[in-house]
């Protein structure tokens, strides 16, 4: 069966990559607003990072200096015996070339037997990076430590860093680096696998492993973050922190937290319950869970990526979930894999009604919904649209918002450019 640790990394490895195991993401394509539609292909930034880091992995606009956060999490770095731990790049928007940020220039800690305390080599630093305003939140899903009962395996409880001064200054946020060792616990959480910052500004981590995969998400403002850090205490707490706590057994292997996309302030937040194939809102008091089960496809990998932006102008935050293993038969009789994009619309508070009909893949294996943005309203018709991956532009129509409207394919335009980018649209990112 192999050890806890080897069983650790392997979900870990299938979580990280989830469905697109084949991918090496070596690109971050940004497309300039302009007129007409208000996206131009041909007039492009493009960023480029080392061979094999998986450099645009994870794609966030830092505005405090009109740049773009690109995180590589299997960079190699300057941090002494580190081997792929990650890295984040800042590449300035009106130049070609990006420079390292010094999140964490340390090796791993040690005790004075030289057992290792903390495993930093390939622990993917940099597999989610986000911003807001001059905070920047960068974080390593797969970062390993030894608990200090001096058990003979290590937890993959995941690690952050947060700026909170436009990148001069780092403090650490590891939440489920607790005592509470071992799958039971918080010892397999890989806190950070999802991580955002509220509009306000409070930072939420998602931690899909914790409590036998049942998951959890933690939140904590910036400034508690920053008042609780102490560089020579291994184990914080943090005052004000708050989390959602071990449910029954039955939401084991649900992965909570392992994806989830803010809203208004009356549909505030929404995650999925990734096995059970339903999806939960958590406002961070309350949880709910609706939808049945029989309305999603087994293994269609529903909420692999979620958005809210408001599709139909009523004021109230939509929902937007995509299911990129979703299979249809062809026109042969045989099943395609082509991926599925759901929309929800929401008739009021914490009321959520399916819109028909729901978006389709229109390429096999071309695993559509892996990756949503909202992008706001492109055209200036009054209503927001959505950029799925491939990458699909959704563009909602001013006369029948309630349905499917016009979609333009940038992925066509760019054919050429990209035939030789594998991955291309594995992340997007929209500008706030």
């Amino acid at each position: 069966m192999g050890s806890a640790p080897a069983r650790a990394a392997a979900r870990a490895r299938r979580r990280c990559c989830g469905c697109v195991r084949m991918l090496v993401p070596v690109l971050a394509t940004l497309i300039h607003l302009c007129a007409a539609f208000n996206l131009d292909p041909e007039t492009r930034a493009v960023f480029s990072g080392p061979r094999g880091s998986y450099f645009g992995y994870s794609v966030e606009f830092f505005s405090n200096s009109s740049s773009v956060l690109i995180g590589a999490p299997k960079a190699n770095t300057s941090q002494p015996n580190i081997t792929e731990g990650g890295a984040v790049f800042l590449c300035p928007w009106r130049q070609s070339n990006c420079s390292i940020i010094n999140f964490d220039e340390q090796g791993r800690l040690s005790k004075k037997n030289w057992i290792n305390i903390e495993f930093k080599s390939h622990q993917w630093f940099g597999a989610t990076v986000r911003s807001h305003g001059n905070n920047t939140l960068a974080c390593a899903p797969r970062y390993y430590w030894r608990t200090e009962r001096d058990l003979p395996f290590a937890d993959v409880t995941g690690t952050c860093f947060l700026s909170v001064d436009g990148l001069k200054t780092f403090v650490e946020f590891a939440p489920c680096r607790t005592e509470r060792h071992g799958p039971a616990g918080q010892g397999y959480c890989q806190g950070g696998f999802s991580a955002d910052f509220t509009k306000d500004g409070r930072v939420v981590l998602g931690g899909p492993g914790s409590f036998y995969w049942q998951g959890q998400l933690i939140s904590a403002t910036t400034e508690e973050i920053v008042k609780a850090y102490y560089p020579s205490y291994f184990l914080l707490s943090v005052a004000g922190q708050i989390q959602t706590r071990q449910a029954q057994g039955n939401y084991d292997d649900s992965y909570l937290g392992e994806k989830f996309t803010w809203g208004d302030q009356k549909f505030q937040l929404q995650t999925h319950l990734f096995r059970a194939l339903e999806f939960a809102i958590f406002d961070l008091k309350l949880f709910i869970s609706s939808l049945g089960c029989n309305v999603f496809q087994m293994g269609s990998y529903f909420g692999y990526a979620v958005a809210a932006t408001d599709i139909n102008s009523d004021g109230l935050d939509d929902l937007v979930v995509g299911a990129p293993l979703f299979m249809s038969r062809g026109s042969d009789g045989h099943l395609e894999e082509l991926g599925k994009v759901y929309v929800y619309l929401q008739r009021g508070p914490l009321l959520l009604e399916p819109s028909q009909p729901h978006l389709l893949g229109p390429q096999a294996f071309g695993r559509f919904g892996s990756s949503l943005a909202p992008l706001g309203d492109l055209n200036q018709d009054g209503f927001n649209g959505t950029s799925f991956s491939d990458v699909q532009i959704f563009a909602s129509d001013s006369f029948h918002a309630d349905e499917w409207p016009f979609c333009f394919r940038l992925s066509y335009r760019l054919s050429l450019w990209r035939r030789r980018r594998a991955g291309f649209g594995f992340h997007l990112y929209w500008s706030r």
